[in-house]
């Protein structure tokens, strides 16, 4: 099938979000993004779409890449608490809260750039062994 154009990481894909999502030390998983003009909903504002886009791709990844599992959303519950303004580099987080046989819970946020959180995730994924489906 050749390489990935997955919208949420692929580098091949020429209008894809490019994320780089990497562990960090407390067992959770991570990625920066700036949104920019051609991101937002209202002016000046990141379009929830794509924030939430933004999410399940991190809790994708730290599944995947972090567990070794090829993992499908189930469920993905999003609450919006503060815009998430263009042009700022904004921290995302993902974090396994619970675990069983093939179901995974998980809580992911989105920070501004001063701490406070934008964005609450929590999402039901279903997962597999092997790292890409049959």
């Amino acid at each position: 099938m050749g390489e990935s154009y997955c919208f949420g990481c692929s580098k091949q894909n020429p209008i894809g979000l490019h994320l780089e999502c990497f562990p960090q030390d407390d067992s959770t998983w991570a990625t920066y993004f700036t949104p920019a003009q051609y991101h937002e909903s209202y002016n000046g504002i990141m379009h929830g779409g794509l924030i939430t886009t933004v999410l399940d791709e991190l809790i994708g990844n730290h599944l995947g890449r972090g567990r070794g599992l090829w993992a499908v959303t189930a469920r993905l519950e999003v609450r919006f608490r503060k815009p998430i303004p263009t042009g700022e580099r904004i921290k995302f987080v993902s974090r396994i809260i619970k675990e069983h046989r093939r179901i995974f819970q998980v809580e992911a946020w989105a920070e501004l750039p001063d701490g406070q959180i934008a964005v609450e995730a929590r999402a039901e994924m279903m997962a597999r062994a092997a790292n890409k489906p049959s």
